[in-house]
């Protein structure tokens, strides 16, 4: 069993090993929380050369907005030059460019908040004040289940736009970002909507990569790092300055033309690294004052679990643990952190409202898509644990609400829990828009769920169930800092592989959806484990791609017509992106 195990986890992390070697380099220098290179790892690596996140530079070096420019058609470079895989191809290049949809299409509203689990809102938790959201949920449908596929937060945002599993993108490394360069772009939903249909596409907020954004939306206003910017000699909080620049999005929108616009929130997501009880989120005293007098419950596994996980995980070095020590170590720090964080997710809810206030001002309301999710989930102290990366439930799972003006009345308010995923999104975005999805997406539209679209007489999911299970993967290039793993889960079961530390486990999640208890050497489960470890390779294998190189002078251009005329980014311009 040994030597199996063994060679299972070699050719598991063959593809891992390559990139985790060419992630360091550029990985190593971006601060900010997600990156996870900051104070802890200098010390914990012997490494003094490691720099600051740039939080703290004034607001007019982080934010690049206005007008990027209208992605004329013969910008358009066609189909990829991706090698095609037989088993998630999905349509030729012709039927791509065909419109399933009569009449005025649909616009498309992307909510897009930042660190942000599955059960933070209020229709979940009920001390958490997000009333718009809680409305919106009964507008529209909400996804209880919905997870990401791999719990990070630059990764999840490829995924998000290609609408491909990590193995696919090879989006790894922040300077690198495969899914966003020259012909790549053209397959992701934006690029499609253009180029296809007619959208006039925008971005606000967060886009973290390090890559020339020219042309890539037709509208931008670039801005992350900070929970409140200097805008005009006045504070103002990051969301409300999201709200402001995406009401001037639409505004100044061509009316004659369908619309998407993605509105990538920094909050909840914490800013430096203090040890400050609360101190890495900063909210509003009024919001804070929601939850002052407020005692919150500590997670059921928050004292007792962390002594149940591998011991790999323990260490002090691992980061989920030594972010704990910063965030969750005492009653009070725990307290103060989550009052801050909810105070946070009130504020967007309270910014999104505002938002679809506008939608419904300027009319449009009613043939507009609106999707809330975000990017990756949190500990929040459960498992003795802060951050996200790990398979389990509190870092994989995401909330999900649609609102959808096609929707029955029936299926209003319903709460779904069919495995979604953040893979499917591209797709349900794309049939909102009446284009067939593109051949390099590997999701599935949403609205399968929700809408009939009968066929000789037969719905939708009679003719194809939806999924059952679903595949989650996480590479790393630091294996004591952050394991790589890769993960089955299914409704009662999840199976997880931390390849490079030949270590399995096995949770009943029916019967222990806290997963607390390891159940993989329980002999009664000897099967099961067979079967899923089968499974996940061959679902892991699937999804498999030859490795993508980067360029060496890391120009990530949008829509270039050929990779090698593009001209070099100075290292002035890399400077002016945003991280």
């Amino acid at each position: 069993m040994e030597n199996s195990r063994q060679r299972r986890s070699s050719a598991s992390n063959r593809l891992g090993g390559r990139i985790a070697l060419t992630m360091a380099n550029d990985l190593l220098f971006n601060g900010e929380d997600n990156v996870i290179i900051d104070e802890e790892y200098a010390a914990a690596t012997g490494r003094s050369d490691l720099s600051e996140a740039d939080g703290n530079k004034d607001d007019d070096d982080v934010v690049e907005s206005g007008i990027d420019g209208v992605i004329k058609p013969d910008q358009s470079t066609g189909t990829s030059t991706t090698p095609e895989d037989v088993h998630t191809k999905k349509t030729t290049s012709d039927a791509i460019n065909e419109s399933t949809q009569d009449g005025p299409k649909m616009n498309v509203v992307l909510l897009f908040p930042d660190d942000w689990r599955h059960n933070s809102i209020g229709a979940e938790n009920p001390i958490i004040q997000t009333p718009f959201l809680d409305t919106l949920a009964q507008e529209g449908i909400r996804f209880r289940q919905n997870a990401v596929t791999t719990s990070i937060c630059w990764q999840s945002r490829a995924t998000l736009f290609s609408g491909q599993w990590a193995s696919r993108h090879q989006s790894y490394k922040l300077k690198c970002p495969h899914f966003a360069k020259g012909k790549h772009w053209n397959h992701t939903w934006p690029a499609l909507l253009q180029r296809n249909a007619g959208y006039h596409v925008g971005h606000v907020g967060k886009w973290q990569y390090h890559s020339n954004n020219d042309n890539r939306f037709d509208w931008s206003s670039y801005f992350e790092g900070k929970h409140w910017f200097r805008k005009q000699g006045k504070d103002i909080a990051a969301e409300d300055h999201a709200r402001n620049e995406t009401i001037r999005f639409l505004n100044e929108r061509p009316k004659d033309k369908p619309f998407a616009v993605t509105v990538a929130f920094y909050p909840p997501k914490p800013v430096s690294n203090s040890n400050v009880p609360g101190g890495q989120w900063t909210p509003k005293n009024e919001s804070r004052a929601i939850y002052n007098n407020m005692t919150i419950p500590e997670p059921f596994n928050h004292s007792k679990a962390f002594k149940l996980l591998p011991e790999f995980l323990q260490r002090d070095r691992s980061a989920a643990a030594a972010r704990w020590r910063f965030r969750y170590s005492t009653p009070f720090h725990y307290q103060e952190a989550m009052k801050n964080i909810y105070a946070l997710i009130t504020q967007v809810d309270q910014a999104c409202k505002e938002i679809v206030d506008e939608l419904k001002k300027q009319g449009v309301y009613n043939n507009t898509m609106i999707i809330f999710t975000t990017d990756n989930g949190m500990f929040h102290g459960a498992h003795g644990l802060a951050g996200k990366w790990y398979p389990y439930q509190e870092s994989i799972r995401v909330p999900l609400i649609v609102y959808d003006p096609r929707m029955p009345k029936e299926k209003r308010g319903f709460v779904d829990d069919a495995f979604t995923l953040n893979v499917d999104l591209a797709e349900t975005i794309l049939g909102a828009a009446g284009l067939m999805p593109d051949e390099l997406m590997q999701g599935r539209d949403i609205s399968d769920l929700y809408l009939p679209k009968v066929e000789n007489g037969k719905p939708v999911l009679v003719r194809k169930p939806w999924r059952d299970e679903f595949f989650y993967e996480f590479t790393f290039m630091d294996e004591n800092y952050i394991p790589s793993s890769n993960a089955l889960v299914r409704k009662k079961w999840k199976y997880i592989d931390w390849y490079a530390k030949n270590h399995e486990q096995l949770f009943d999640l029916e019967n222990d959806p806290l997963e607390l208890n390891d159940v993989k050497d329980d002999p009664a489960n000897a099967e099961i484990v067979k079967d899923m470890r089968k499974r996940m390779i061959e679902l892991r294998d699937d999804l498999k791609e030859p490795e993508l190189e980067c360029d060496k002078h890391g120009d990530y251009s949008a829509h270039a017509p050929d990779l090698d005329a593009i001209k070099t980014l100075t290292d002035s311009k890399n400077e002016t992106d945003t991280r």
